[in-house]
């Protein structure tokens, strides 16, 4: 999938709902309460900091590909919406097995060990122990030393190779794509391709190389989680996340669990209500028992959502306008625990490559 389908693809999912800078967020894997709202209600999870480091520059060349090709057009408040062309381009698209949620970026530890294991191995069957290595991070080197004095210990060049060769042809990727996976390895005597070189050999832009590349690390640490080895199953230690909360949120959480109100949280902190307002709404729609009766009043609640259904809208303006006797704050906790319920009663749904479960985190 390209990198103009990926946006499309999420643009079709906040459909009218958004501004443009809602999805590159979203890629970027903001973790505000907006965003992190947006993700569960729309069920963005795949797409959810897939690209860390997106440059504006790459987004606004997509998003204005977009538009130019009639895709997408923006309305009076410029939030954007589809075309009838647009969403025939978007229903003609195959799902993503993008993972974002469970990875965020850390696709990139995995492949920087893995790259400097292969290079490694490469050179001492070589003979040779002087090498630049391919990664400068003092964390990847020491992790790489580790495992040549345990898990490595003793093993020989052809069975890493047998072990990383078996995983790929798990995964169930064809040929060319992984083909293209590998080229960005170093080896003795062979460097690694840049983007740039793979994209001028492949055809390819340099961006829909980086969303394929990604996309195909999550596809294989999937797998590889899935189906544990020796070797990859060490690689991918660390790479995905064990709580859906921020460290900052979760501090949070355990404050308030401890009985502390909200200002006592945000002084104890030093931290601005805001940003404590943000941790609620993050555990709201990751916390399947958070008491939302502690915020908002049942018959509020209810009337929310209704108004929410009929009016098919999520945007707090509107919803504002409504229940002006209600605070944005206790807006987004209602339907960030409108998302949540909603998703939590599509389980059936939640297994498929475009949709990974959610776990619960509770307060």
């Amino acid at each position: 999938m390209s990198f103009d389908d990926i946006l499309l693809n999420i643009i079709s999912r906040l459909d009218g709902e958004r501004y443009k800078h809602a999805a590159f967020h979203l890629m970027k894997g903001k973790r505000s309460g907006q965003t992190l709202q947006d993700t569960e209600y729309y069920g963005l999870h795949p797409f959810f900091g897939m690209l860390p480091s997106l440059h504006a520059m790459d987004f606004d060349r997509a998003y204005r590909s977009l538009l130019d090709s009639g895709f997408i057009e923006e309305k009076e408040d410029r939030s954007v919406f589809l075309t009838p062309s647009g969403r025939g381009r978007a229903s003609e698209m195959s799902p993503t097995r993008l993972n974002g949620w469970a990875y965020r970026g850390m696709e990139k530890v995995f492949f920087a060990r893995l790259a400097l294991t292969v290079q490694t191995v490469s050179h001492l069957s070589a003979g040779d122990k002087t090498f630049m290595p391919v990664s400068a991070d003092p964390a990847v080197q020491r992790d790489v030393r580790r495992l040549f004095t345990s898990v490595l210990k003793g093993i020989k060049p052809k069975d890493i190779a047998f072990e990383i060769r078996s995983s790929l042809e798990t995964t169930g990727m064809e040929e060319a794509r992984l083909a293209r996976l590998v080229a960005r390895l170093t080896g003795k005597g062979m460097s690694g391709m840049t983007w740039r070189q793979l994209s001028e050999v492949t055809g390819m832009t340099e961006m829909d190389l980086k969303v394929e590349c990604v996309e195909s690390l999550h596809i294989w640490l999937d797998t590889i989680f899935a189906h544990p080895s020796p070797l990859l199953s060490e690689l991918a230690k660390g790479v995905r996340t064990s709580s859906p909360l921020t460290g900052s949120a979760e501090k949070t959480a355990e404050l308030y669990r401890a009985g502390m109100t909200m200002p006592e949280i945000a002084t104890r902190r030093n931290l601005r209500m805001s940003t404590i307002e943000d941790h609620f709404v993050e555990i709201a729609i990751n916390d399947s028992d958070f008491p939302l009766h502690h915020f908002a009043a049942d018959e509020e609640v209810k009337a929310v959502r209704q108004e929410a259904d009929r009016l098919s809208t999520r945007k707090l303006s509107v919803l504002k306008k409504a229940f002006p006797e209600l605070s944005y704050f206790q807006l987004r906790l209602i339907l960030a625990r409108l998302g949540k319920e909603g998703n939590e009663s599509e389980r059936d749904d939640s297994a498929r490559p475009d949709r990974p479960a959610q776990t619960g985190n509770r307060i």
